[in-house]
């Protein structure tokens, strides 16, 4: 048979069970009965590396409801993996940075997966720790840093994991030294992870839009739109758009929207158009007053000819052309 096979071969057919899972909870005891579901856990403690990375990036996949969850976790897999991360502490080797970041991001992950409770979950395998400390390493273009950078980012996008991770507060406190510290690239990346904690939803409310505004003071010594600014001016397209991807995410909170409306400096910038800007920034950009003409609050936060302004933008598109008169000079 193809599990008998190559791990190409088999991981075909975990790719196939994996799907017929996240379907339907009977699927799964049918591949469980078979022992199927038990071969593939048996892939995690192999060691070729790239089986057990393959392993790793199917997990999160397995756990669509609490039934596979239940029984992999029961089998321990979640509890080896948090141990592969804190043994990788003692070994520099390759294979084991390559494990340690193919499971820092199942554990980033699996705040999607729907067959788990996202608090529960990292309360009980705490990788926030383990995160920071990979956030505060000391050499800015380390493959584990920008990982778990990016790895706060994606478990802060669910507001119950958000949640986690300011109880916790190591993970995010961490995110804000860096940024405040940072330049390039390691800043860029920086943005890209708070905009998806500021994002975590398209109507933010309640406590997990309080914990973004914490964090938001917190960055830049409270000074964070204005240096966001003055980043975004600069020009660079990748951390125009990741400045402007966060500005986007921010105008969906209420304060966020008020700190926007109170900065003269953004609110001028957004509303000038630029052709000779990158499209992807032009898009970008269109977003943000679209969040803002959208957002309830924006009539009371904006004055009468500054809001006309946005909806006149908003109306026109991302890349509306002012047409501009052209006399025509006849030489003799």
């Amino acid at each position: 048979t193809l599990l008998a096979g190559n791990e190409s071969q088999r991981f075909r057919v975990y790719d196939v069970v994996a799907a017929a899972i996240k379907d339907s909870d009977s699927s799964f005891e049918f591949f469980r009965q078979e022992g199927i579901v038990d071969l593939l856990l048996k892939e995690g403690s192999a060691k070729d590396v790239l089986v057990a990375m393959n392993f790793y990036e199917l997990v999160p996949t397995l756990c669509e409801s609490s039934v596979p969850y239940e029984y992999i976790e029961a089998a321990g897999v979640f509890k080896n993996v948090l141990e592969q991360v804190h043994q990788a502490k003692t070994d520099d080797s390759v294979t084991s940075s390559l494990l340690r970041l193919s499971a820092l991001k199942l554990f980033s992950r699996m705040a999607d997966a729907k067959g788990i409770s996202p608090g529960r979950f990292y309360g009980k395998y705490a990788i926030a720790p383990e995160l920071a400390e990979l956030v505060l390493l000391p050499e800015p273009r380390s493959d584990l840093k920008i990982t778990a950078i990016t790895c706060v980012g994606t478990i802060g996008n669910n507001p119950e994991a958000l949640e986690y991770l300011a109880s916790e507060k190591t993970a995010l406190e961490a995110l804000v030294t860096v940024y405040n510290t940072s330049i390039g690239q390691l800043r860029v990346e920086c943005l890209r992870a708070i905009a998806c904690i500021f994002g975590y939803s398209t109507t933010p409310s309640g406590t997990a839009s309080q914990i973004c505004y914490e964090l938001y003071a917190k960055l830049d010594e409270g000074k964070f739109l204005v240096g966001l600014t003055k980043e975004i001016m600069k020009g660079f397209e990748e951390s125009c758009v990741a400045g402007l991807a966060v500005i986007q995410k921010l105008a969906l909170h209420a304060w966020g929207l008020h700190e926007i409306a109170s900065y003269q400096n953004i609110v001028n910038f957004l509303l000038m158009r630029d052709s000779s800007r990158a499209k992807v920034a032009q898009q970008w950009q269109f977003a943000v007053i679209e969040s803002i003409v959208k957002a309830p609050e924006a009539k009371s936060e904006f004055d009468d000819e500054t809001f006309a302004r946005l909806e006149r933008y908003a109306r026109e598109g991302p890349y509306y052309a002012v047409a501009t008169a052209r006399v025509a000079v006849e030489s003799s």
